[in-house]
């Protein structure tokens, strides 16, 4: 029977570190502020979205817990810019697409080791018909720019790439 359970346990733990996520030791415990939008296009509700995807991120993808009050790891941050730019222009000078680049600025903190802290900035960007505002096109490209810049944030925080 212990060997079932150390061939399991084993098992589990492979699985974990397979992903190649490194959870700072000791840290039991994350919470991410709400981001603030300093952008000059500002989306409707878009940072909340945006917090609510990191915090989505953190609690699916890793072992840490959700506590506001002295949590081990802090995220907070602002959104920075969204940047709408013609792309793939068609004879006669139309465009095909548009392209949204959002860019969020993240500060991560490890309350448990004080060296291990930083500011970055990641941006993604998506593209769109010319012939659909932003408006009509942010719920189909935002969610999977959202879904990316997280990524790129959660592996920064626990990948140390």
């Amino acid at each position: 029977m212990w060997v079932l359970c150390l061939v399991f346990g084993l098992g589990q733990w492979h699985c974990y570190t397979f992903r190649g996520i490194s959870i700072p030791e000791g840290a039991s415990t994350f919470f991410v502020h709400n981001f603030e939008d300093l952008s000059d296009l500002q989306l409707p509700n878009y940072n909340i979205t945006f917090t609510e995807a990191l915090k989505d991120k953190v609690r699916n993808e890793s072992r840490l817990k959700w506590r506001e009050s002295d949590p081990d790891i802090e995220f907070s941050g602002r959104i920075i810019g969204f940047t709408v730019s013609a792309v793939a222009p068609e004879a006669g000078a139309v465009t095909a697409f548009n392209r949204l680049e959002v860019t969020v600025e993240v500060t991560y903190v490890n309350h448990l080791d004080p060296k291990a802290k930083w500011t970055k900035r990641f941006s993604q960007f998506d593209n769109f018909d010319a012939q659909r505002n932003l408006l009509e096109a942010q719920a189909d490209i935002l969610p999977g720019i959202n879904q990316l810049l997280t990524e790129y944030i959660f592996n920064a925080a626990f990948t140390d790439w």
